[in-house]
């Protein structure tokens, strides 16, 4: 569709510290703030790859949450029997950048379930309808989303 996203786009076009504001902190587990701070996202709509099997990928800020609630409904009102997917949101094992929003539970990378990576520039304008903050078809494997604290 014209207003999908390509690879390698952004929205807005702006970098995400400046979207949505910069990190930080690191959120850690033993954090006494760490169940203040982060939500488990629940969702039976949403898939989590959760391949640390640890409910990583199922921890956010709220915000985010709300906006993946909402994106789940738009990804399975376009495509019958598609879900939304989460591949990473919260990083405990220090997977990403120094300075990535994924530690503060602030980021996901998103695809389908079925996986396929034809759906990726659609799901990128579905985040934005959702209120994502920023959205980045980063790959030909996933959409990076982010919100703001």
């Amino acid at each position: 569709m014209p207003n999908d996203l390509i690879q390698g786009q952004h929205v807005p076009a702006t970098s995400e510290a400046t979207a949505c504001g910069p990190m930080s902190r690191k959120i850690r587990r033993d954090d006494p703030n760490f169940l203040a701070l982060l939500v488990s996202n629940n969702n039976r709509d949403i898939v989590f790859k959760d391949e640390e099997r640890t409910g990583a990928d199922r921890m956010m800020t709220p915000r985010l949450k709300e906006k993946l609630d909402d994106l789940a409904i738009r990804v399975a009102n376009e495509w019958v029997g598609v879900k939304l997917r989460v591949t990473e949101a919260w990083d405990e094992n220090n997977e990403h950048a120094g300075n990535s929003l994924h530690y503060e539970g602030r980021a996901a990378d998103l695809t389908t379930m079925p996986i396929d990576g034809n759906n990726l520039g659609r799901l990128s304008r579905l985040a934005i309808d959702a209120g994502c903050d920023w959205v980045f078809f980063e790959n030909s494997a996933h959409v990076h989303v982010s919100v703001k604290k």
